[in-house]
């Protein structure tokens, strides 16, 4: 027993990436609404927030790591929520730009925010919701388990580079994770919905930047493209991709953190936690249905990055549930 301890401790030393008011919770998910300080309208607050975010803020903000042991806890969990034999199902189809032009998707961005007084960076990305205000990223960007307290300053800059803002700024107004990632540090449901206000010009991220689908349950081995702002290439300031086949995650994490994602082929370390892998991915268009997030990379695993695959239990019923809102 000693030394099965030991050797999850050493898996799990080995990761590494890549307040408000109302909070809400329920068996799935908990999140928080961004309050408003008194004496402060609802504007001149997040007029202040996107201030606060200065060229040399951002270009100073470090990347965010997942917490992997805190207070002597060992994340090992039981998760016996996903089906491995459930059918793949589309939750939100892509909604590219009529217009984009090859390049870089514009519904990849990166996230910035503080935590502990310190400023951090994450990836992210727009998924097709009603409201057209919905970012996907990771839980531990928007949730600091250790100190069991949610980041403050949230905001997300699509198709960020270089303290460009081509679509302008977006600050977050409610920020939501999955209950198993925020009492657990379950690494199956690392993912987080993030509602954002609409921009400086009073624009809708998705009406700018075209948005992904969201896939449920899709195939563990399959091509796809996976975006973000790790700082191991251009220190963050470009938006990176890799390009790869997914397969399931190694028999050594999965045994060891019971975690059941997908794994790929891919260098992006801190700074991209967040961003998204998509499958169907079209340059011309931007389009493609996304699957999964970056959550973390292990030494055991050298040059593979992990990601929760997408299913009911965690990706699924945040965007149900928030979509409208």
């Amino acid at each position: 027993m000693v030394l099965f301890l030991v050797v999850v401790a050493l898996i799990l030393s080995s990761i590494s990436v890549s307040n408000g008011a109302a909070i809400r919770t329920n068996s799935g998910d908990v999140s928080i609404e961004v309050a408003v300080p008194r004496g402060l309208t609802r504007k001149e607050y997040f007029r202040s927030i996107i201030d606060f975010w200065t060229p040399e803020r951002m270009a100073s903000a470090r990347p965010m790591e997942p917490p992997i042991i805190q207070n002597d806890r060992i994340p090992f969990v039981d998760n016996r929520n996903g089906d491995e034999n459930a059918i793949e199902r589309i939750l939100t189809r892509s909604a590219p730009l009529s217009s984009k032009g090859v390049g870089d998707p514009t519904a990849a961005g990166k996230a910035f925010f503080v935590m502990k007084n310190l400023t951090y960076v994450c990836s992210g990305s727009v998924v097709n919701a009603n409201n057209r205000d919905t970012i996907v990223t990771a839980g531990h960007c928007v949730y600091d388990n250790a100190a069991h307290e949610w980041v403050t300053n949230w905001i997300f800059v699509p198709n960020y580079s270089r303290d460009g803002r081509p679509f302008g700024t977006f600050t977050s107004r409610r920020l939501v994770t999955t209950r198993a990632w925020e009492a657990k540090v379950d690494y199956n449901n690392d993912v987080a919905i993030v509602l954002v206000n609409t921009n400086e010009e009073e624009k809708h991220v998705q009406d700018l930047t075209g948005a992904f689908g969201i896939s449920l349950n899709a195939a563990k081995a399959d091509d796809t493209n996976v975006f973000g702002y790790p700082v191991n290439n251009d220190k963050g300031e470009t938006m990176d991709t890799c390009a790869a086949a997914t397969s399931a995650t190694s028999v050594l994490l999965n045994m060891m953190l019971q975690f059941k994602g997908i794994q790929i082929t891919c260098e992006m370390n801190g700074g991209s936690s967040g961003g998204p892998w998509l499958r169907n991915y079209n340059s011309n268009t931007g389009s493609g249905q996304q699957v999964s997030v970056t959550s973390f990379g292990s030494s055991l695993v050298a040059g593979k990055i992990q990601g929760p695959l997408f299913v009911e239990e965690n990706i699924g019923q945040l965007f149900t549930k928030y979509q409208n809102e």
